[in-house]
């Protein structure tokens, strides 16, 4: 064992612990806690185990009674050569009967090779007699047969041989292969990086002092990761947080704080940029754009403001910082694999029902709306969907406030169908106000498939006009029953489909342009 360092100094070895880790978005913060016998005086102190990746800068430490004099971190790396004679042996004698395998397999092939090319010649020297021997008359046609014949049987063998002997050789030189790096493995030397603080603290009598030492260490991060189990009408909700750390020390039976809190926001200004005026000169022709707006909801029900909080790859707190504490200790070895830990849950009964939107996606989908009755914010990330029968996919959530309803979608339904069908059925100028009037028709065919009624919720839109020169309306008689749009021009039917049962849903819709309007194609 070498380190690459100067040798240690004569500190005492004393046991603090790691019992709480906040993990952020990007790294976490280390606390440990233990209580330690001090003398009077001066106490140089060492505590191993910490990770190698910590910040320096972020090294910080405290006692209870008596004063921390100095706090450094120390780092070696240890070169181990292992001595493992019999693996060695075994693996070098499993290469020498490979090898000698291989060879016998290559000296096959090669006398293979060989009489097939001696076979090879005598037919040619045969083919080129032939027509000597007929000029002579002699011809036996049996004879050439039964000779060229044999000759073939005995090339076709040889061939087979040959190739028998080379897929062979393929398989033992992938087993040598991997052996060699087998054996290669033995010879290399591992590394291992390893670190430890260093504490001086001065006591001014001798006793037990509780000691706290905190740093920041990069290599671990959390993202929140869900869990919504549905049976009949009862939702049974499980927040829950994925975390992953690699920083060279495990957190054995820790207290986990998840924390949304952004350190490094804020420490670089903005770029600056200009802003370009133009004078145009007006023009009476109006100029319009169709274009898609997505319409958010914070919760079922309501339209979300517009959020301040900076727009950042990572967790979605809502714009407040939260900091969420699992019931329990945790374990997080540093593997770099994920572990999951469930944060806070809650179940009630929710609202089932089926919805579609054909626009969207030509589906009948099961609608799940629950009120969220946890402690604290559900936090946009995934969800895993669980049935009676087990998961059954995966969705989003965005950010839901305690107390607020939120929907979850649980895959199609497939005994309910449904068929599209948008076309513009004419498009025509009014003679007297110039206005020219596009008169557009959806129809939805809805099929039950099944032995049950269902009940399904359908949506629809139209679309919605910010001026005056475009007029947007409902055509009644082209329309299934009285819907009215809402703000967003969303149409709904409720339908009641008996078993087997089909119907027919119609929306038709007029867009009127004014003479000076351009830009809207079909």
């Amino acid at each position: 064992m070498i380190e690459h360092v100067p040798p240690r100094e004569d500190r005492r070895e004393v046991e603090v612990p790691v019992v709480e880790v906040t993990v952020l978005e990007d790294r976490a913060v280390v606390k440990r806690r233990g209580t330690v016998a001090l003398e009077a005086g001066a106490n140089r102190l060492r505590i191993g185990g910490v990770a190698p990746v910590l910040q320096d800068v972020s090294l910080r430490a405290e006692a209870s009674a008596g004063r921390v004099a100095d706090a450094r971190v120390r780092r070696a790396m240890r070169v181990k050569r292992e001595d493992r004679p019999a693996e060695v042996a075994a693996l070098e004698a499993r290469l020498r009967e490979l090898s000698e395998r291989f060879q016998e397999q290559s000296e096959r092939r090669e006398r293979a090779e060989e009489r097939l090319q001696g076979i090879a010649d005598m037919l040619g020297k045969g083919a080129d007699e032939i027509p000597d021997d007929a000029a002579w008359g002699i011809v036996d046609p049996e004879v050439w047969s039964q000779t060229f014949g044999s000759l073939f049987t005995r090339a076709r063998e040889l061939q087979v041989s040959a190739l028998a002997a080379y897929h062979a050789q393929i398989d033992l030189k992938r087993d040598v292969d991997q052996v060699a790096q087998q054996r290669a493995v033995l010879d290399t030397a591992s590394n291992d990086f390893v670190a430890w603080a260093e504490l001086d603290v001065v006591a001014e009598t001798a006793g037990d002092v509780e000691l706290v030492v905190e740093y920041t260490v990069p290599n671990a991060l959390w993202r929140p990761l869900h869990r919504a189990r549905l049976a009949g009408t009862t939702l049974a909700f499980t927040a829950r947080a994925a975390i992953w750390q690699n920083t060279g020390e495990d957190w054995a039976d820790v207290q986990l704080v998840l924390s949304t809190a952004r350190s490094s926001l804020g420490t670089e200004p903005p770029l600056l940029t200009d802003d370009l005026l133009e004078a145009r000169k007006r023009s009476d022709e109006v100029v319009v754009e169709a274009r898609e707006v997505s319409v958010q909801k914070a919760s079922v029900g309501g339209a979300a403001p517009p959020s301040d909080s900076v727009e950042l790859p990572g967790v979605d707190d809502g714009g407040e910082v939260q900091n969420l504490r699992p019931d329990g200790r945790c374990t997080v070895p540093s593997t770099g694999a994920p572990v999951f830990v469930d944060v806070f849950g809650f179940s009630g009964a929710a609202e089932v029902g089926l919805v579609s939107m054909p626009e969207a996606v030509p589906r009948v989908f099961l609608r799940c709306v629950g009120t969220h009755g946890g402690k604290a914010p559900l936090l946009a990330g995934p969800v895993e969907l669980v049935r009676d029968s087990g998961t059954i996919g995966w969705t989003d959530l965005l950010f839901v406030a305690p107390g607020d309803r939120f929907e979850l979608g649980f895959g199609p339904e497939d005994a309910v169908r449904v068929a599209r069908t948008h076309r513009v059925v004419s498009e025509k100028q009014d003679p007297v106000d110039k206005w020219t009037r596009r008169l557009v028709q959806v129809e939805l065919y809805v099929s039950n498939l099944g032995d049950e009624a269902r009940a399904v919720r359908f949506t629809e839109r139209v679309p919605v006009s910010e001026i005056e020169h475009v007029r947007i309306g409902l055509v009644d008689e082209r329309t299934t029953g009285a819907p009215e749009p809402d703000a967003n021009g969303f149409v709904t039917w409720d339908l009641s489909l008996a078993p087997h049962a089909h119907e027919r849903v119609r929306l038709g819709w007029e867009m009127a342009l004014a003479p000076d309007v351009s830009g809207l194609s079909r």
